[in-house]
């Protein structure tokens, strides 16, 4: 096997897992950062690391590579995303009262294999700095002048959650397995290239 060739192969199990890292750290950093990232430049550069990792991943092959790699790189960096946005807790918890009546609002589904019908409580609050000034649940917190704690980012990158929900919620195996089928079906694309053989 000549160095192009190994070269081509270390390239099929780097860019997955490189792209993954970056996106991962680059998710966690923007979610903590006490610069206040911008949610849209966070998805911006996220985006700008997914398409170099598909320009990269496109130059390795010569006949086309694999089309369900591909696919299995574009899910595996999303759910990479997903979970380093899931992996952090907002960083400040407030005391709130409840004010007035809880309005009540039921979110119909439809179609046959649909989920339940969703029921939220929209809660009007009194929390010091104003912030936040209502909050959704699907769960009743409190009638009027009750006091409910809730959990929120400073930089409004995340929703605010009751604060006994702020709890991180990150699983990497998830991405981390996409990430692997794709470098296997990636590598495995490489080694029949030039036959009349075809990985999808």
């Amino acid at each position: 096997m000549g160095k192009a060739r190994v070269l081509t192969y270390a390239g099929a199990v780097a860019v997955p897992f490189g792209s993954g890292t970056l996106l991962h750290l680059w998710g966690g950093w923007s979610m903590r950062s006490p610069l206040g990232t911008p949610t849209a430049l966070a998805v911006l550069v996220g985006l700008v690391v997914a398409g170099l990792a598909v320009a990269a991943h496109n130059a390795l092959f010569r006949e086309g590579g694999s089309v369900l790699a591909l696919v299995l790189l574009l899910a595996g960096l999303g759910a990479v995303w997903i979970e380093a946005r899931d992996s952090r807790v907002r960083g400040e918890t407030v005391e709130c009262v409840v004010v007035g009546k809880v309005r009540v609002t039921d979110h119909p589904t439809f179609g046959e294999g649909a989920p339940e019908a969703k029921r939220l409580y929209h809660h009007t609050l009194d929390c010091p700095g104003g912030y936040p000034a209502a909050f959704s649940w699907e769960e009743r917190l409190g009638e009027a002048g009750k006091p409910i704690r809730i959990a929120y980012d400073p930089a409004r990158r995340m929703d605010p959650v009751p604060a006994d929900e702020n709890v991180a919620r990150g699983a990497l195996f998830v991405p981390a397995g996409l990430l692997l089928l794709a470098t296997v079906l990636s590598v495995a694309a490489l080694a029949v290239e030039g036959t009349d053989d075809r990985v999808w």
